[in-house]
């Protein structure tokens, strides 16, 4: 079918429940997208928005098994489809229409923070994978911003990092926003048909973040579906350095002088790790002067150890962060000082509100030294108590108390009595965050809580209710007090 493009978003139904179908995008008969996507011919559940306006005053072609009831509603808008939703988490960051996995990019540069994400705005399953963007000022409130890396003939756009060229190094111009990132060929027809592998890719951006621009391969395919490069520069050796997953438990170490030629220095075998490599120096908060390295994984698994350059040496073995599966492929942000900051992906599977996927509060990491070997540390980034009351005490009777959340989001501080089995729901979820784990906060949300016990060694998030806000937060049984603290308006 043929499109006169009269605004700057095309915008395509989307029935969750139809078959999926492929549709390839054309102008002068040159390819310039591809997407899978269940269009909605009798029924719309949303409409997705692709940013055509670059061909504003143009026609396009569009192929594909597409039903003409679905042909029939395809058309242009001024403006990206609204986000508006009664149950959507308020101080958690979504997108605005379909599926989010990943954080991508995380960096701090020039008073913002960018959030960038894997992000399939096509529909609320996996697939279709660009890149997102928001940016904020406190790490809570994000604002939304156009597409920032489109699938191509490479593949479809994987996870990847960003990194501030302050120096030039790289000669894009100083300051350049470099973005490492994975091309998935393979992953949609378009590579298939090119032939091409999964590889490491480069773009640009000369504005501060905003614009994208691709600049070709840094790193061709080495292994499997080796993807997923976190780059930071490592002062004591001179280089920056490279991480990367291979396939498997597998995973390399790379090095380089100039942010475009690497070359391997280790490769290293993980038990159960896999995906989305990051390596960072954490502070022991018990011990003073003490700082070791973490070699971290997706799935909330890591390593302490050391670190010359070169080779990471691990002092333990593999141990397990969270104590729930939700929260998987978590980043570190480049460019912040005296802190090391990560989001998380939390893998939710509702999507009545047409998302799916949100992320997790930033939370500010550290380590304590338990015996001969160190445990993981989450604390909400200090941004988050800016945006909430100084609290009010509920006292307890006979270990129990009911709160109300009022509909806005809340964090609550549970203080136990000492020794007791204590039990508490947020709706009709209960949290298990084992012992010891005084006192307790959690911060609750719509359709999550993300729970903190025992000084930070204890961390999970457990989906919920997407109403739950309207609910109480009940304890149950062991509770000596609970403090809460009320959402203030931005």
């Amino acid at each position: 079918m043929t499109v006169q493009i009269t605004a700057r978003y095309l915008y395509l139904p989307v029935d969750k429940n139809s078959p999926v179908v492929k549709l390839h995008f054309f102008y002068h008969r040159e390819k310039f997208q591809e997407i899978d996507i269940s269009p909605g011919a009798d029924a719309v559940d949303f409409y997705s928005a692709m940013d055509v306006e670059r061909y504003i005053g143009k026609a396009i072609e569009i192929a594909g098994d597409l039903p003409m009831g679905a042909q029939e509603k395809i058309h242009c808008e001024d403006k990206r489809p609204s986000a508006k939703y009664a149950f959507r988490p308020q101080i958690h960051f979504t997108a605005e229409t379909g599926w989010l996995n990943d954080p991508n990019g995380l960096i701090y540069a020039d008073g913002v923070y960018h959030l960038y994400h894997q992000w399939n705005p096509f529909g609320t399953e996996w697939g279709n994978m660009h890149w997102g963007h928001a940016v904020s000022r406190d790490m809570i409130t994000w604002e939304h911003r156009p597409m920032a890396l489109e699938p191509d003939e490479y593949g479809t756009v994987f996870s990847g990092c960003a990194w501030r060229d302050s120096e030039n190094t790289a000669g894009f111009g100083k300051n350049a926003l470099l973005f490492f990132y994975t091309a998935s060929g393979g992953c949609n027809q378009w590579s298939v048909d090119a032939g091409n592998p999964h590889t490491q890719r480069l773009a640009v951006s000369l504005d501060g973040g905003g614009t994208l621009e691709k600049r070709g391969m840094i790193l061709g395919h080495i292994k499997g579906d080796n993807r997923d490069p976190k780059v930071f520069y490592h002062k004591e050796s001179a280089a920056y350095i490279m991480t990367l997953f291979l396939d498997g438990n597998e995973f390399a170490i790379f090095r380089s002088q100039d942010l475009l030629h690497w070359t391997k220095s280790q490769r290293l075998i993980a038990e159960n790790m896999q995906e989305c490599p990051d390596l960072f120096l954490l502070e022991v908060d018990n011990a003073p002067c003490e700082k070791k390295w973490v070699f971290w994984s997706a799935d909330g698994y890591y390593m302490v150890g050391e670190f010359d350059g070169y080779k990471f040496t691990p002092e333990t073995e593999v141990l397990a962060a969270y104590s729930t599966n939700l929260g998987y492929a978590a980043q570190t942000f480049a460019g912040m000082e005296n802190r090391t900051v990560s989001v998380a992906w939390l893998r939710t599977k509702s999507d009545r509100g047409n998302f799916r996927g949100m992320m997790s509060i930033p939370t500010e990491l550290s380590l304590v030294k338990q015996g001969n070997s160190w445990k993981m540390c989450f604390r909400p980034v200090r941004e988050l108590w800016r945006r909430f009351s100084e609290g009010r005490e509920f006292t307890a009777e006979n270990g129990k108390v009911a709160v109300p959340m009022g509909g806005r989001p809340v964090v609550a501080v549970i203080n136990w009595k000492p020794g007791e089995a204590h039990t508490v729901k947020v709706g009709t979820a209960e949290i298990d965050a084992g012992e010891p784990a005084q006192p307790l906060t959690l911060i609750a949300d719509h359709g999550i809580v993300e729970y903190f016990g025992d000084g930070g060694t204890v961390y999970g998030a457990v989906e919920v209710g997407e109403n739950v806000l309207d609910r109480d937060i009940a304890v149950n049984s062991g509770a000596e007090s609970v403090r809460v603290f009320e959402m203030l308006d931005a």
